[in-house]
């Protein structure tokens, strides 16, 4: 009995010193992540900067302070020639960058205000990475993350799964037409704006005197291509350029008060029109809105055409 209670009190001993000995071990630390971390694919043209934003998703075991990595993309195609702060590290220090036969190696560290850290949920850019593009059209390049370091504000370094990308070199595209008038004549002079429907960046040309007129490297995307010329309604269309290929879009000016379309101004035709749709017997049209308010053959309308037709007054 003696024994058995010896063993015992041998035995709780043991577990107790055990306890202990455990509680003195440090927990596995959590070290810094991200649900990701890298790139999308990007295009972009020959002799044409392009920057590509490099993004962290989802972080976790934050706040990260720290970051390094490398990229490793085709450098006879596309080559990072500056590297910048992104949306998430806009108070951090200016990020440092070297170049290899393989790609580029990037770090960043914060300003030293662990407010401006990486915090736990946090998703966006961290580096903006700007591109010089020598390849052709029609060349790609992979863009592929690896040695991704995330340092945590107790220093400990942590890494995410790498996202990688494709960068695609495209050709400008040739937009071309010609301007006429109702009955195909060339028309010159017309004021050719083509603006880009996601940026409404705008570039404008005018016709020749044969009615031409050309846009040079013109970036693929969705336009709204629009003709004005004084005497003429105006005339707008949407227009789809596509890399490398050559877009011809002809247009139709319609002058005002030709509402009969034999090319004359305020003609006999064009005053019986106007008459006959001011009281119903045809129908109206926006081209019978001469004083553009939105209502068609008002009065004011008819009171235009008939002192145009007598050369009171030009429509403009």
């Amino acid at each position: 009995m003696r024994t058995e209670k010896r063993g015992l009190k041998i035995g709780l001993t043991l577990g107790v010193l055990a306890a202990l000995l455990l509680a003195d071990i440090p927990p596995a630390l959590a070290l810094p992540t991200a649900t990701n971390f890298g790139v999308n694919n990007t295009n972009g043209y020959k002799n044409t900067p392009a920057v590509v934003p490099v993004n962290i998703t989802n972080v976790q075991n934050g706040p990260i302070i720290s970051l390094i990595f490398d990229i490793a993309y085709n450098t006879s195609r596309i080559t990072v020639v500056d590297a910048q702060r992104g949306a998430l590290t806009s108070y951090w220090d200016a990020p440092a960058f070297n170049n290899f036969a393989w790609g580029t190696r990037v770090s960043i560290v914060y300003d030293g205000n662990t407010a401006h850290g990486l915090q736990n949920g946090t998703t966006g850019s961290v580096i903006l990475l700007n591109f010089s593009i020598g390849g052709n059209s029609g060349e790609t390049s992979t863009m592929g993350l690896s040695n991704i370091q995330l340092a945590d504000t107790s220093y400990n370094v942590g890494t995410a799964p790498a996202k990688n990308g494709s960068f695609t070199i495209l050709a400008h595209g040739l937009l071309t037409g010609r301007v006429t008038d109702i009955i195909n004549t060339n028309l010159d002079g017309v004021t050719v704006n083509l603006t880009m429907t996601n940026t409404s960046a705008r570039r404008t040309t005018t016709t020749n005197g044969t009615g031409y007129y050309s846009f040079n490297t013109v970036e693929i995307g969705t336009y709204n291509l629009n003709c004005t010329k004084l005497r003429y309604w105006e005339n707008s269309t949407m227009v789809t350029v596509e890399s490398g290929a050559t877009k011809t879009v002809n247009m139709i000016l319609w002058k005002k008060g030709d509402l009969n379309k034999n090319g004359g101004s305020v003609d006999a035709g064009d005053l019986a029109m106007m008459k006959d749709a001011s009281v119903g017997k045809i129908t109206a049209d926006a081209k019978y809105d001469l004083n553009t308010n939105g209502l068609f053959v008002d009065a004011g309308d008819l009171a235009m055409m008939k002192d145009a037709s007598v050369g009171k007054i030009e429509l403009l």
